[in-house]
């Protein structure tokens, strides 16, 4: 474990200079927080120091220009406190260089991607490093990509994390819950049962939609007759994979995701492919790994049968999972 002087600030680095990368940024940056975000495209790095900072519309912290610190990997040169991967989990793997230029012994690794066990993956991957599980919430995307600008949308930002490996001193995830706080997020430090049942929740309601797209190759539009009973099969699937794993999750749980499903089935964006579906359409490394194959992991170890989940699994076994850390 280690100690920060009690004055010092945490020096942050955010990889990944997508719309969640730069909300991050700038919500630290608001608290005069020390911190870098790291991009690996070198326009938007150039485009951000001519414009002396990058703009965010957000519901939270309103429009405002940021001044922050923005480089590419080649030119940091510093050692972090926190890093936070703001990537997706398909480009765990490409960062793992600027993750080991940046890191000092006791640095302390976080990724808020989606998916569930992305901290004993990279716990895996960076043994010498502490890690840190957390998620976000925000609805953060893009608004104008020459002119380095970025929308927050969500009425608030909730970015929840947890010791699981008891490795952090507590003096340490106190003042990066402070940080946050400060810069105006909703933060909660969680229990190990706290954020595994957040993260559990939050695979139910992406592992069956996408693994149903991904099997019939459709859209949400187009969840009916059997696709819609398959679809409804997986996440009853992962319900009883909750309970072999002692994850509490509520009995109307299902029945308000069902009805928040339906309602978004008729929306204009439900025409348009699931993000690992349209990874695949492109050739393009995708989440399967954390958002479906991580379902199999789970049910192998807690022996568990799961006949929908490894049916779909079976389709796509000869499916390559560069990015997969359980194999």
């Amino acid at each position: 474990m280690f100690l920060f002087h009690k004055q010092k600030k945490i020096k942050y680095l955010i990889i990944g200079a997508g719309s969640t990368g730069a909300t991050f940024a700038c919500f630290l940056n608001s608290a005069q927080k020390d911190v870098t975000l790291i991009s690996k495209y070198d326009n938007i790095v150039q485009n951000a120091k001519q414009k002396k900072g990058i703009k965010l519309i957000s519901s939270v912290k309103g429009e405002q220009i940021y001044n922050i610190k923005i480089k590419t990997e080649k030119e940091y040169n510093e050692k972090a406190d926190v890093i936070i991967l703001c990537i997706r989990t398909p480009d765990i793997l490409t960062a793992t260089s600027i993750i080991k230029k940046a890191s000092h012994k006791k640095t302390i690794i976080t990724s808020i991607a989606n998916g569930f066990g992305i901290g004993y993956a990279l716990h895996k991957r960076f043994p010498e490093n502490l890690i840190l599980d957390s998620n976000f919430v925000g609805k953060c995307r893009w608004y104008d990509r020459q002119n380095i600008e970025y929308l927050q949308q969500r009425e608030y930002c909730e970015f929840n994390f947890a010791d699981k490996y008891n490795q952090i001193d507590k003096k340490i995830l106190t003042q990066i819950k402070e940080d946050f706080t400060q810069a105006g997020m909703n933060t909660t430090l969680m229990s190990s049962d706290q954020f595994n049942k957040i993260a559990f929740e939050r695979l139910i309601t992406r592992s069956p939609f996408e693994a149903t797209c991904i099997y019939y190759n459709i859209c949400a539009h187009d969840f009916v007759d059997d696709k819609e009973e398959t679809f409804k099969k997986l996440c009853e699937e992962l319900i009883i994979l909750a309970k072999a794993m002692n994850i509490n999750i509520s009995d109307n749980f299902l029945k308000e995701y069902y009805l928040n499903f339906e309602k978004y089935k008729e929306r204009d964006d439900a025409n348009v492919y699931s993000s690992i579906l349209n990874d695949m359409k492109i050739g393009q490394n995708s989440e399967i790994d954390f958002l479906f194959f991580i379902v199999i992991e789970l049910a192998t170890e807690y022996n568990v049968i799961l006949p929908t989940y490894f049916k779909i699994a079976e389709k796509f076994k000869e499916y390559k999972t560069i990015n997969n850390f359980y194999i």
